[in-house]
């Protein structure tokens, strides 16, 4: 059987599909590109925008323009809050929830056999948790260790999508660590949907989980996304003392202005991302820093866009991740008032965008001479003996390298930047 997987949103939903290639290769499919004809597509969506929302509609009906005859499974979040609209979506043969998205091989394989499936499999948002290490199709392996969300920030429907937070156990981590490394990756992203959150049903947090991994032998830890407020002292002091805790911090500001903030719902103040970036700077200065910011949420008026232009230039980042609010039906957001005018909203974005180019491109320039950790990824589709991969601080590297192999980490200079990496010879 042929199978294809679209992937829309986060580092979650892209965690969740290197997992289900995974399971279906080792069962048996056939992987095609998504451009190709299928048997069975599957389509694992985000919902935290209505583009998003849109953009997998518009994909069931690319794939049944493909093969008319293949089955289409809409999976993830947006199949989670919008079962009822989907189902009675004609290019959509099975609609599958956060919980268990692993389960549409099992549909797909039943419908193949001629037995009745129902396609409403949508059960209570749970989240996603594989208990054992799924494998990587990448060279730097990536954990789930959490999914769901406490908040309800005034902006995001992800909590009716997933749930409320759960955990792995930190025992099942470890193991899941200890399998990775054993398989040859020799980095793991851990990651969630709301990171910082670990470990509170388990009673036990991610300031513990890290002291255990980085007290055994094992690969470098990267971490995906913390909020301001979510990176405690302790937290520093293992990021201070341990080389294998890479340095590269995620940082979701999304607004630089208190009050902006306060219609958020998000429950920190900009200064807090001031310090808590000024700290990271100090205890290693070669951190980079990527940040999320949201602009043209309903009220930002110039005072409170200018007050996160004050906010940035105040604080120690590499490069930003800007969002152009979207409202998102469902959300408190969506009913606030004043609205932003879209051409501001792009006027202000590009803003910001040029703001993040100058930044990361001083930041590549204050890298050359020094000797960082490179992981080779993938080689060159355009250069001979070029492999393209990653420092540990996470800048993307060209290595001219003849003899290589994804996973491999080899010690680097830095010699100068090209555009958006940075090349680098043998140490």
């Amino acid at each position: 059987m042929r199978i294809a997987i679209k992937t829309f949103g986060c580092k979650a939903n892209s965690t969740d599909s290197d997992a289900l290639f995974l399971e279906a290769k080792r069962r048996g499919y056939q992987i095609v590109n998504e451009t190709d004809p299928a048997d069975a597509y599957v389509i694992n969506t985000c919902t935290v925008t209505e583009n998003a929302d849109r953009d997998a509609r518009h994909q069931a009906h690319r794939f049944k323009r493909q093969n008319q005859g293949g089955l289409v499974a809409m999976v993830g979040c947006y199949a989670q809050v919008a079962r009822d609209s989907l189902l009675n979506f004609p290019e959509v043969d099975f609609v599958v929830g956060t919980a268990n998205k692993f389960k549409v091989l099992d549909h797909f394989e039943k419908a193949f056999r001629n037995e009745p499936v129902e396609k409403d499999q949508v059960e209570p948002a749970k989240g996603f948790l594989p208990e054992n290490f799924p494998g990587s199709r990448h060279a730097r392996a990536t954990v789930k260790i959490q999914d769901g969300c406490n908040y309800r920030c005034s902006f995001c429907i992800i909590p009716e999508a997933r749930g409320r937070s759960r955990s792995l156990t930190l025992e099942s981590i470890e193991k899941q660590v200890t399998q990775a490394y054993r398989e040859g990756f020799k980095e793991v992203v851990l990651t969630g949907i709301h990171l910082a959150h670990y470990g509170w049903d388990h009673n036990t947090d991610l300031v513990e989980l890290m002291k255990r991994l980085l007290s055994q032998e094992g690969p470098r830890i990267r971490l995906s996304s913390l909020d301001p407020f979510e990176i405690p002292e302790e937290l520093l002091q293992l990021f201070a003392n341990h080389e294998r805790f890479c340095p590269h911090f995620h940082i979701a500001l999304q607004s630089g202005s208190d009050s902006v903030l306060s219609r958020m719902r998000r429950i920190y103040q900009a200064q807090e991302f001031v310090d808590v970036t000024q700290k990271i700077k100090a205890l290693r200065p070669d951190t980079f820093i990527g940040v999320d910011v949201i602009v043209g949420f309903p009220g930002e008026g110039e005072k409170e866009f200018q007050e996160t232009i004050q906010c940035l230039n105040n604080s120690y980042w590499t490069k930003l991740h800007v969002f152009s609010f979207s409202a998102r039906r469902g959300t408190v957001a969506a009913q606030l008032e004043p609205k932003v005018p879209e051409p501001l909203i792009a006027e202000r974005s590009e803003v910001l965008r040029k703001l993040s180019d100058q930044q990361y491109f001083n930041f590549m320039e204050s890298q050359v001479g020094k000797t960082r950790k490179v992981i080779l990824e993938r080689p060159s589709k355009t250069q001979a003996d070029v492999w393209l991969g990653h420092t540990d601080n996470y800048l993307p590297t060209y290595t001219l390298i003849s003899q290589a192999e994804p996973k491999m980490e080899i010690r680097c200079e830095i010699k100068k930047v090209e555009e958006d990496r940075v090349w680098t010879i043998l140490n």
